[in-house]
């Protein structure tokens, strides 16, 4: 949606670049407008009115421009945040580039999406992923939330990580519980990291930057300077294009 501030801006952008794409061109190749500046301003309005189609188009050419160049801004301010926390990773710690997802454990899109990340983690060797749970789906999400981070300082996540994924129904403290009782992971340790400030500190670190990304649904995925919400139907499309655009080009924000 364009604001009512931002619409006069963008409109005279847009007539500038119909301007340059229509009209000059033809000036240049075919001597058939008009000569002095009243004729010419008649010829362009008749021109846009003719065509609002491409007047249309060109605004959402510049709005969508205008709306890349703030979330790359926007995510070169917040680069330490998210990159540079103690937040788990799944795939090779060295991999170059990485898929920053928003997640939780009871959010079925989540759920959704991750058999086709694991997936591509496994055909694309240079990322890695890097998550952040936002444990809003309330208290069962916040306690399971908490038992990962926790698995995560035994080094266990990933495989508790996959445990959960593949679940159907709500997941709770119990039976999060059972599957790392099933995964051999030591559960007295699990249950005291889990209650402790540090990871107390560290899901209220990954809200703070939900609420400064404005994150208001999950799944949300960051590559480079692009960013996936939901589950789309073309979801593996972009997240190939995406991974391939920071491996071509690299990334300021990343």
């Amino acid at each position: 949606m364009i604001s009512g501030m931002k619409r006069p801006y963008l409109m005279w952008l847009a007539v500038g670049a119909l301007y340059c794409a229509f009209v000059s061109p033809r000036i240049a190749s075919a001597g058939e407008f008009p000569k002095n500046q009243a004729s010419l301003d008649a010829y362009i309005r008749d021109y846009i009115l003719k065509n609002p189609s491409i007047v249309r188009q060109a605004l959402l050419e510049l709005q969508q421009q205008e709306d890349g160049d703030h979330a790359r801004e926007v995510l070169r301010g917040y680069r330490k945040d998210i990159y540079g926390t103690n937040s788990p990773e799944i795939g090779d710690k060295a991999a170059k580039i990485t898929i920053v997802e928003f997640y939780d454990y009871n959010c079925p899109y989540c759920r959704a999406s991750y058999p086709r990340l694991k997936a591509f983690l496994k055909t694309h060797p240079d990322t890695k992923l890097l998550l952040k749970d936002t444990a809003s789906f309330g208290k069962d999400s916040e306690a399971v939330g908490r038992l990962a981070l926790a698995a995560n300082i035994q080094g266990e996540f990933a495989a508790f990580h996959d445990a959960l994924m593949s679940q159907k129904g709500t997941m709770t403290n119990v039976r999060a519980l059972d599957i790392a009782k099933g995964l051999g992971i030591n559960i007295e340790r699990l249950k005291a990291d889990a209650s402790s400030a540090k990871i107390s500190e560290a899901l209220d670190q990954t809200r703070l930057l939900a609420n400064k990304l404005n994150v208001t649904t999950t799944p949300l995925f960051i590559i480079g300077h692009n960013g996936i919400v939901g589950v789309p139907d073309d979801f593996d499309k972009q997240l190939a294009s995406y991974v391939d655009a920071v491996r071509t080009a690299g990334c300021d924000a990343c």
